[in-house]
């Protein structure tokens, strides 16, 4: 059988609630991967499905500049998107999504009802629906959420809203029978990540962490929202705080968040970190670090792993909450465990 074939057999049908910078990583990733010039995908392959087995076929948003253009098109629409690696060729029109949320600041768009997104999930054949909207609108991705067990599809999360760590919604969505994943995407280099492993690696060559902090600065929507909410802002920082000291076996001292918007930062974000502890004799250690990264293309992978994970979980007629897989790409789990478990677990999911 060839690629082709291949690819038409294990197709994976995905619907996307928001087109903004974090599909955009994902979708030029697969285009760069179908020609073979991809690089730093973890897992060329999950089980049966490459990331060439991933296909668009219906999408959302409430960005009038986006609504009734391509997919290809509107995910390069300034001023906060994604450099462009690569072209996407989707031709699938973007659709009025919902917005149930009073929006924070000026915004020209426009929306649809819930009944029609259900139409349009099933319409298209859609087994899978990746929610990426902005950090806020949590009735918004609550609405998404519910329209996919209507539709029958299984759901991505990838915003701080509780949905997989919801007790309700994990309930909904285990007796429809569909898989959830969620919350809070963990990208694939960012600064959660990158700090929860630098303290998991002290700890496992004998350094007692005391303090701990990370801050982050950058542009884009997603930062500046959430800069200009302070309930977001903090509650951000009470999860990637979590996920972060998870790592350790013991409590310490630790700050983590978002402290400031830069707009000529584009869709970049600067990390700094400190870390304090002490090793033999009592005598301290101390590590200050930089991290500059690109906030669409850190979400390429993990989304990627993502739409892989929630097809196998539906092929394995697996409904709710996908513990195996979420803590290794999500911040925001029902069980944080350290990185190195996270990994393993996900990895057996797709053994046979």
């Amino acid at each position: 059988m060839g690629e082709t074939d291949s690819c038409c057999k294990n197709e994976i049908r995905v619907a996307l609630a928001g087109v903004g910078s974090a599909v955009s990583g994902m979708l030029q990733a697969i285009e760069l991967y179908s020609k073979g010039e991809a690089q730093g995908i973890l897992h060329p392959a999950l089980s049966v499905y490459t990331p060439s087995n991933i296909k668009v076929v219906a999408a959302f948003d409430v960005d009038s500049e986006k609504v009734g253009k391509s997919v290809g098109d509107a995910l390069f629409i300034r001023p906060w998107s994604l450099t462009k690696y690569t072209e996407v060729h989707c031709d699938v029109v973007v659709q009025p999504g919902l917005l149930l949320d009073e929006p924070r600041f000026e915004w020209d768009t426009r929306s649809s009802e819930p009944e029609s997104v259900v139409e349009t999930l099933r319409e298209s054949g859609a087994q899978v629906l990746v929610n990426t909207v902005n950090s806020g609108l949590n009735r918004s991705t609550e609405a998404y959420a519910r329209a996919a067990i209507k539709a029958g599809v299984a759901f991505i999360n990838a915003t701080p809203t509780p949905v997989a760590t919801s007790t309700d919604m994990e309930r909904a969505f285990s007796a429809a029978g569909l898989p959830l994943l969620g919350d809070d995407l963990l990208s694939q280099i960012g600064g959660t990540v990158f700090h929860a492993y630098i303290l998991s690696f002290l700890n496992s060559r004998g350094v007692r962490i005391k303090q701990t902090y990370q801050v982050d600065v950058g542009g884009g929507l997603e930062n500046r929202i959430t800069v200009e909410q302070d309930e977001l802002r903090l509650h951000k920082r009470s999860i990637k705080t979590s996920t972060v000291t998870s790592t350790l076996p013991y409590p310490v001292k630790a700050v983590t968040g978002t402290t400031e918007y830069v707009d000529y930062m584009g869709n970049n974000r600067e990390s700094h970190f400190e870390v304090v502890g002490v090793t033999t004799l009592g005598a301290e250690v101390e590590a200050e670090i930089t991290l500059r990264t690109s906030d669409g293309a850190n979400a390429a992978g993990p989304l990627i792993d993502a739409v892989r994970a929630a097809k196998v979980a539906l092929d394995k007629h697996i409904g709710g909450a996908v513990e195996q897989v979420n803590p290794y790409l999500f911040k925001m789990v029902r069980s944080p465990i350290d990185p190195i478990s996270a990994k393993t677990n996900f990895l057996k999911f797709f053994e046979a």
